[in-house]
């Protein structure tokens, strides 16, 4: 097993704690934004929010990338979701660059419009991922958390409705440990790199041309 992607599961696990931290202080403090957010009166920990963020969307991307053949298995649709998220990851690696440098910048219009675009596509892609991975024995678990944000946007409308808990921090945790934990299963069967149908009639070219050539 590969240490780039438990790089990317360790930093999985520290943002989804200082989500977790927003949801609790948002619980008892909503008029009030948490002091790691107010990047003008605490511009450090504004930095230190900038960096967890930053790594994980590094390791993650570098995890997607070298993991990308075990993934895909062969399969084009597979490829073109990795890469999508990919180029996602690196965008919010450079977003956030720009916040660590000037934790006060303005982040609003086209900023904010990129932000969102690539966070839109960040939390919906996923899904089709899981389901594409599904029928994967050795990627059911990542598959079932990346699929996780269909039952969990209902849940977070609904604690919108009834209490103070409401955040979408917690798709951000499904689809954050469930493409790490797919970086993980994809390290542990580097030999699942193409279905087994895809590669017997190459090689069996390549057997015979080899054939062809000796005679």
């Amino acid at each position: 097993m590969k240490l780039l992607p438990l790089a990317a599961l360790v930093a999985a696990a520290m943002l989804s704690a200082l989500i977790a931290l927003d949801i609790v202080w948002n619980a008892f403090n909503p008029d009030q934004t948490g002091p790691w957010l107010d990047a003008e009166t605490y511009p450090y920990l504004a930095q230190i929010v900038g960096i967890v963020h930053i790594a994980l969307y590094s390791l993650l991307a570098a995890a997607l990338i070298q993991s990308g053949r075990a993934i895909d298995g062969g399969r084009p649709l597979v490829r073109v979701l990795r890469w999508i998220l990919i180029s996602c990851f690196a965008t919010f690696a450079v977003l956030f660059s720009v916040v660590i440098v000037n934790p006060a910048f303005n982040t609003n219009g086209v900023y904010e419009t990129v932000a969102n675009v690539a966070f839109a596509v960040s939390l919906l892609l996923p899904i089709v991922l899981g389901f594409a991975l599904l029928r994967r024995r050795e990627f059911r678990v990542p598959a079932i958390l990346l699929i996780a944000p269909l039952l969990l946007l209902p849940l977070i409308f609904v604690l919108d409705a009834f209490t103070e808990i409401a955040h979408p921090g917690y798709l951000e945790i499904a689809v954050n440990f469930g493409l790490a934990l797919l970086c993980v299963a994809a390290s542990a069967f580097p030999a699942e790199t193409m279905p087994r149908s895809r590669q017997t009639p190459s090689r069996a070219r390549a057997a015979q041309a080899i054939a062809s050539s000796t005679k």
